[in-house]
C-alpha cells in the first residue's frame, strides 16, 4: 500500500509540475503580447495625449520586470528537475550587446537614460544567447530603477574569460547584497524586500558555462566608472 501511495504522489507531483510550467509559459506569452501592445499605444500618444506616455512607460517597465522574473524562475525550475539543457553557440559580442541596447532603447529613452557601450567588434564567444541576454536585460532593467541617468555596458577578454560589465551612476549596491549568490539562505532574503532572484539566477547560469576546468561566475561591487554599482559576468 505504501509503494502504491508513493507512486500516486509522484505521478500527482509530476502532473502538477507540468501544469505549473504550462501556466508560466501562458503568462509569459500574455506579458509579451501586452508589452507589444503597450509599445504601439506609446508610439501613438505623441499626437493624442503625450502626458500619458510616462504612465505607459511605468507599466512597460513593471511588465518587463515580471517577464524577466518568470524566465528566471522557469529556468531555475528546469535546472532543479533536470529538464534543462544549455544551447551554446558562437556569437559576435559587439552585435549581441548592440541588439540588447536596441531592445532597451525605448524604455530608457522614456526615462531619460543613456546606455553607452564599449566593446571590440572582433570578439567572438561561445555561450547560450537567450540565457545570457536574460541576465543582461534583467540587470539593465534593475539599473534603470536605481541609476540617475547613465548605464554603461562593456565587454572585454581578460585571462581567457569574457568579462561583460554593466555599470551605473546610482548610489551603488547596499552592503547586504555582498553575499555569495550561490547560497539561497543569503541570496534570497524575503525580510529585506528583495528576493535576490536575479543574482541567484545569474550565478547559476554563469556556473553552467564551462570550458575545460574553467567555470563561469558573477561579481558585484561599487567600482563603477560612473560612480555607482557594477555587475560583472565572467564566461570562460
Amino acid at each position: 500500500m505504501s509503494d502504491i501511495n508513493n507512486s500516486d504522489k509522484t505521478e500527482s507531483s509530476e502532473q502538477f509540475n507540468a501544469v505549473l510550467m504550462s501556466f508560466i509559459h501562458d503568462i509569459k506569452n500574455s506579458l509579451l503580447m501586452s508589452l507589444s501592445s503597450l509599445e504601439t499605444l506609446y508610439n501613438s500618444l505623441d499626437s493624442v495625449k503625450p502626458e500619458l506616455k510616462e504612465n505607459i512607460s511605468l507599466i512597460q517597465y513593471e511588465l518587463q520586470r515580471i517577464n524577466n522574473s518568470l524566465v528566471q524562475l522557469l529556468s531555475l525550475y528546469k535546472m532543479e528537475t533536470h529538464l534543462f539543457s544549455i544551447q551554446a553557440d558562437q556569437y559576435n559580442i559587439y552585435d549581441f550587446l548592440e541588439d540588447i541596447i536596441i531592445n532597451n532603447t525605448l524604455i530608457n529613452e522614456k526615462n531619460d537614460f543613456s546606455i553607452n557601450m564599449e566593446c571590440d567588434d572582433t570578439i567572438e564567444w561561445f555561450f547560450d544567447k537567450d540565457l545570457i541576454a536574460t541576465i543582461i536585460n534583467s540587470t539593465i532593467n534593475n539599473s534603470t530603477r536605481y541609476a540617475h541617468s547613465q548605464i554603461k555596458l562593456s565587454a572585454k577578454i581578460i585571462d581567457e574569460y569574457l568579462h561583460i560589465c554593466i555599470e551605473d551612476d546610482g548610489e551603488g549596491f547596499p552592503k547586504k547584497m555582498f553575499v555569495h549568490p550561490d547560497t539561497l539562505e543569503t541570496a534570497i532574503n524575503m525580510k529585506s524586500g528583495s528576493t535576490g532572484l536575479g543574482l541567484y539566477f545569474a550565478e547559476k547560469i554563469a556556473n553552467i558555462h564551462h570550458n575545460g576546468d574553467k567555470i563561469g561566475s558573477t561579481m558585484i561591487d561599487n567600482q563603477s566608472q560612473l560612480g555607482g554599482g557594477r555587475f560583472k559576468l565572467l564566461l570562460p
